[in-house]
């Protein structure tokens, strides 16, 4: 009896968290004056010899794509905009928040959006950051204030599920509209070959030239959302100028000492010089959109719109002779089934790398996949399952001070291959919940070159060495075969997971809740 009232009691203080919070908002946009800073000159003068073409940067490795960040963020003259679903108040997340700081010192402008999920716990940093007159922090779509952390979230979870069940999974870092950065990662050490017990392989696209424009217009869009609330509107204290100023300082120190870096850093204004003109000199110049999903929260699953998706199947269906695909979550529906189909009955080859049960950071996705792992063997789909040893881990963690046998290995790369022609890289997984229920951002390349490129990146991590590869044997069972150290081996059951997590994931996999996944 008491515990019924208790949760007819929480469930009642929970009712607001129902509701986005009505504040007042100034609407910000992308500035004019981002058109005559250095970056936007250095992009128009090279993009004159391409028109209609964009430049694009593969960022492999963790370790380019925080120092990418770093560089842009210290040559930003006028705006800095990023949007994350996570931003950690760790080694990387400090450092990039002390560089976006000292921008607005300089009188950049910051906008910085995070989706809520995430961000409930760092209230002091982000009120903190928030506080200087250049730098403005909103949240997505949050719960309400007083009950973003702790047992009080996960009671407004349950109380408003239809709503706090959308995220912004977006991820863009925008340096004067000039430059963006787009893909997979989020702002934490497992991204950026920074961790010591679990990184990530994740890809990311650097672009200048006209597809920027694009990603600037989306992040306006975000920003001026009912859905972006300030963060002054959520926090239940106030910090003092003093306490202020204390974070400044211990952010500063912080950074300023070099023995916090996790390898070096472009520090001198020459050194980000030749990282810029090094992404000019290499970059592919070809035609490229960004597409996304929009910003919408109420309705039906369909609500928050399939742009992404709808682009994708139209290159699917254009399809003739290959698709390579790599997704941290992979979770094929029996509606997607049936679209692919046509292209199995016409001979395109369909291969697909995703996380194995033990490196999937959710159990709950893995199992969502698994539903529909022997179906798409038997028809034709070929499925690899990334190993937390990989082999491949030595040529992508450029980190001389972590050893590969010390941390675990796991997949967070979201990309597709169109007949080594197009090639998608993005943070939409495939997935029911990329497709309905969040936002996302995307970028498609119409360029052999980079397609070829990122395409023997995916062969790599499918070989032996690298990924079980998981086939059906003559009695219609499941086998996971690898190579290690030159020795073939064949696994019957899900390849060392534990019994508990194999035991969970089966169970889960009985219930029909992919949408959610």
């Amino acid at each position: 009896m008491f515990k019924n009232i208790l949760l007819v009691v929480i469930i009642s203080l929970c009712y607001g968290c129902t509701t986005l919070p009505t504040v007042e908002r100034t609407p910000a946009y992308v500035l004019p004056e981002a058109d005559n800073t250095r970056l936007a000159r250095l992009t128009a003068e090279q993009a004159a010899g391409h028109p209609d073409a964009s430049a694009i940067v593969l960022l492999d490795t963790g370790r380019e794509a925080f120092t990418s960040r770093m560089a842009l963020a210290d040559a930003a003259e006028v705006s800095l905009d990023a949007q994350y679903y996570i931003w950690n108040a760790d080694i990387t997340g400090r450092l990039l928040a002390d560089r976006l700081l000292r921008a607005a010192e300089r009188g950049v402008r910051v906008r910085l959006l995070l989706d809520d999920y995430g961000a409930g716990n760092k209230d002091n940093g982000l009120f903190a950051l928030d506080t200087h007159p250049n730098v403005e922090v909103r949240v997505y779509n949050p719960f309400s204030a007083g009950f973003r952390s702790g047992l009080r979230k996960w009671t407004s979870m349950a109380a408003g599920f239809s709503r706090l069940n959308r995220r912004m999974h977006s991820k863009t870092f925008i340096a004067d509209n000039s430059f963006v950065i787009v893909g997979g990662r989020n702002i934490g050490d497992e991204y950026f070959d920074a961790r010591q017990d679990m990184n990530h392989r994740d890809r990311e696209l650097l672009a200048a030239g006209p597809v920027v424009a694009t990603t600037g217009k989306q992040f306006d869009e975000m920003w001026n959302s009912q859905w972006a609330i300030p963060i002054s509107a959520l926090v239940t204290f106030k910090l003092s100028p003093d306490e202020v100023q204390k974070k400044y300082e211990g952010l500063r120190e912080y950074a300023d000492d070099e023995k916090n870096y996790p390898y070096p850093l472009p520090v001198s204004r020459e050194q980000r010089q030749q990282l810029i003109d090094d992404w000019i000199e290499t970059a592919t110049w070809a035609p490229a959109e960004f597409v996304y999903n929009p910003p919408v929260i109420t309705g039906g699953d369909e609500a928050n719109g399939t742009v992404i998706a709808d682009h994708l199947i139209g290159l699917l269906n254009n399809s003739e002779r290959e698709i390579l695909v790599e997704s941290a979550y992979f979770i094929i529906t029996d509606e997607t089934l049936q679209q692919v189909d046509p292209l199995l009955d016409r001979n395109v080859r369909i291969r697909a790398l995703t996380n194995s049960l033990v490196t999937t950071d959710v159990w709950t996705i893995h199992a969502g996949y698994t539903r529909n792992r022997k179906e798409m063997i038997r028809r034709g789909i070929d499925l690899f399952e990334f190993r937390p040893d990989a082999a491949s881990c030595r040529q992508l963690v450029e980190n001389q001070q972590l050893e590969c046998a010390d941390f675990e290995f796991s997949l967070h790369a979201k990309s597709v291959v169109f007949d080594r022609k197009v090639v998608y890289v993005g943070s939409f997984n495939l997935n029911p919940r990329s497709r309905y229920l969040n936002t996302e951002t995307a970028m498609i390349v119409h360029s052999p070159a980079m397609a070829e490129r990122i395409a023997r990146d995916i062969e790599e991590n499918m070989q032996p060495e690298n990924s079980w590869r998981v086939v059906l044997n003559e009695a219609d069972k499941l086998e996971w075969h690898a190579r290690t150290d030159g020795q073939d081996s064949v696994v019957t059951h899900e390849p060392e997971a534990g019994l508990w997590l194999r035991i969970k994931s089966s169970i889960f996999s009985l219930f029909p809740v992919e949408k959610y996944l």
